[in-house]
Formats: C-alpha cells, structure tokens, sequence
C-alpha cells in the first residue's frame, strides 16, 4: 500500500523561520545575565530559587486565552499597545504557597485563584516589571536602547479575566512550561506580533561569556541519548509507517509528556574504537528535551566476536563455494531509538559532573529518529504500549 508523504505530516503545527527565531531570541533572553540579574530576588527573598522553565514555544496566534489561572494585563502607552501574562492555576498557587509558607493540601491545588492570590501576583509582577528596567533586561530593543528605560509600562489589572485582544491585530503567544517544586504548569506571554517583530529584529544584546578556545571547537563529540532498541528478524523491508516498534532494553518509563527512568548518552570513537557512555535522566517537566547527568563516563571497547557475528559481511559458514546474495532490506537488524543528540567540546565534556544539564537537539513537537549502524531510517512517536514505551512509525527513508 502506498502511503502519500504528505498525510504523515496532517495536523502537525507549520514552524516558520521568524516563529523559530523568536523561540531563541526568547530561550537567549531568560537565559542572560541581565534576567537573571532582574529575577535574582525571588530566590533570595521569596525561596523560588528552584523554579525551572523549559524551552519556550511560540504560536503565531492568541492560543489558550481561556484557560483558567490568574492573568496580568499591562499598558504601554508610548508604544500605545497591550500585552498579558498568563499563569496557569497550578502555578499561581504554588508560588503563592512557598512565599506565604502555606501548605496546600493536595485535592485543593486545582481550585480557582483568589483575590488574595490576585493581591500576591500584583506585587510580583509590578517588582518584575521594575526589576527589568533596573537591571537593563528589556527584550525589546529600538535603535540599540532597552525600551525598558522608559518607565511606562504599567500594570492595567491582575486577576482571572481573560486577555481582551480586541484591536491589537495579530497576536503572538509564547509559552513556558515551567516547575516549582514538584508542581508543573504553564506561563504565556501575549503580544502583539508587531511588537514580537521588533523583538526578533533587535539587535541581540553583547555575549559577556568568554569564547571557547580554538581546541575545544576543533575537537567537539556528537552524543547521542539512546532510549533503547527494536530488533527486525526479518530486516527493514518490513519497517512502515504507522508501524508501533516495542523497545527492548529502555529503562525509561513514565508518558512520553513527562520521561521518567534513565538512558545514555553514547558517542562512538572512529574506526573500531571504543564506545563511551554517559548515564543521564530526563530532567522532569522538559519532555525529554533536557537530560541530567546521572554518572561517570564509561568506556566500553566492542566485542570483536559479536561485531563479527552481526556483519553481514562476515561468512556464515565455513563451507567452500560462493553464498546467495542477500537484499540488504532483508537482512535482520537492530535498530536505535535516539531522542536527540548534542554536542560536546573537549572543555564542556572534561567538567561535566552528576547534576548538569544538558540540552537535546530536539523541539517537543519533533519525532524521534530511528537508526540502523549509525544512518537514520525513519522517524516516529513515543507512544505507550501498555505500561511500556514504544515508537510509532511516522516517516520512512529507504
């Protein structure tokens, strides 16, 4: 049966160059100095210095203005424009619970937000607000300024009511996901696309990190984080998409949203060299777009014997005279199941430690890769198999 390559891709969302470099320039900017400088006094004066934001994703529409939780909406007239952010209910509560010592019992942590909880996120917000002019972090930059100079930006309301997009035109929303503790939710942040413009054309603020020395650029590995392998007896002729590969030898359990076990980063040395591998764990809340490291760096050398035994090059038998031909599609293989790779440097790859955290290759709406001796196959989904991981078969390559 022919399969139009075209439905494999149905209902997946269209990314295109500006939504990515927006999904950067956002990632760049929580992660400067001049954020952390601005948000630094949450963990020292309020105790949310565990706090833990994934990767941002952006939508070139106003998407979940609905959904419950608390939402601040802001002014900023000299730009004569609006933007909100939006905290999911779980979020709001858990925040307001660590700054106010209050130990929320478990069945109440999905009731609405109250306006004492309203009167909390007001203060935040308006410290926020002023901690970024303060500290120059300003993402919207005009000419080279932080528009954050200007002392206008002000707070219109704070509370449930959904943001009113009325006469802003197009509107972008980037979403967080983010953890406090041990509580998940989401943060959003909608503005108007032509403000969102301006900040994916400003220029980026200067790169106050030393450069790396010319060696470590030179010499830098391609890790690869194995989630586990899937044998085909009967060769690859037999691999199709919407096929649901069970893996073998995973130590990976929870959903596919939300990984949970251990897996390893591996990178292989030229030739016949050694194998080196990294225990590493799915940091919670990243959907498997972040691993923590979990151990020591191993080196394993491959079994002469069982290299021999899996070439299909190698004689199967000792009897003399030629041997049938086999379709490279028919011979049995074992594939990999990878849920991203990243680069190490010499440098980066010396210091890592137990706790670091390393970041995937890999965006939340894209598949995982499905290899045989190094050279990808196809594509597919974590999908669950009872209680087991499992990969669906979205896209082929043979």
């Amino acid at each position: 049966m022919s399969v139009d390559p075209s439905d494999v891709w149905d209902g997946l969302p269209r990314l295109s160059a500006r939504t990515l470099d927006l999904e950067r320039r956002a990632q760049a900017w929580r992660e400067g100095e001049a954020a952390r400088a601005a948000f630094a006094w949450l963990g020292a004066s309020g105790g949310l210095d565990d706090v833990a934001f994934d990767r941002p994703e952006v939508e070139a529409r106003a998407s979940a203005l609905g959904r419950p939780g608390l939402v601040a909406q802001l002014r900023w007239p000299r730009l004569r424009t609006r933007l909100a952010i939006g905290v999911e209910v779980p979020i709001v509560h858990a925040v307001v619970d660590r700054l106010l010592g209050f130990d929320r019992p478990f069945a109440d942590g999905r009731l609405q937000t109250t306006p004492v909880e309203w009167g909390v996120w007001t203060y935040l917000v308006a410290r926020a607000v002023e901690e970024i002019a303060a500290a120059g972090a300003s993402p919207f930059r005009f000419g080279g300024a932080a528009e954050a100079d200007a002392p206008d930006l002000s707070i219109d309301r704070v509370g449930p009511s959904p943001f009113d997009v009325e006469g802003l035109g197009e509107v972008v929303t980037i979403r967080w996901a983010v953890r406090v503790g041990g509580v998940a939710g989401a943060i959003r942040l909608w503005l108007p696309a032509s403000l969102a413009s301006y900040w994916a054309d400003s220029p980026p603020p200067p790169d106050s990190r030393p450069p790396f020395p010319p060696a470590a650029v030179d010499f830098g590995s391609d890790w690869r984080a194995v989630v586990g392998a899937s044998p085909m007896p009967l060769g690859l002729r037999k691999l199709r998409v919407g096929a649901v590969l069970p893996l073998s030898g995973s130590r990976l359990g929870g959903t596919p949203d939300d990984l949970a076990g251990a897996l390893d980063l591996s990178c292989r040395a030229a030739g016949a060299g050694p194998e080196y591998r990294i225990l590493v764990e799915p940091a919670p809340g990243s959907s498997g777009r972040r691993v923590r490291v979990a151990g020591p760096l191993l080196q394993q050398r491959p079994s002469r014997q069982g290299d021999a035994a899996m070439s299909p090059d190698s004689p199967r038998s000792s009897s003399p005279g030629p041997s049938p031909v086999a379709d490279p599609l028919d011979v049995p293989v074992t594939l990999t199941v990878e849920l991203g790779r990243v680069s190490l440097p010499v440098s980066r790859l010396a210091d890592l430690k137990p706790g670091d955290v390393l970041e995937l290759n890999r965006h939340s709406r894209e598949p995982v890769e499905i290899t045989s001796n190094g050279r990808l196959v196809a594509r597919g989904d974590l999908v669950l198999i009872d209680a087991e991981l499992g990969v669906r078969v979205t896209s082929v390559f043979l």
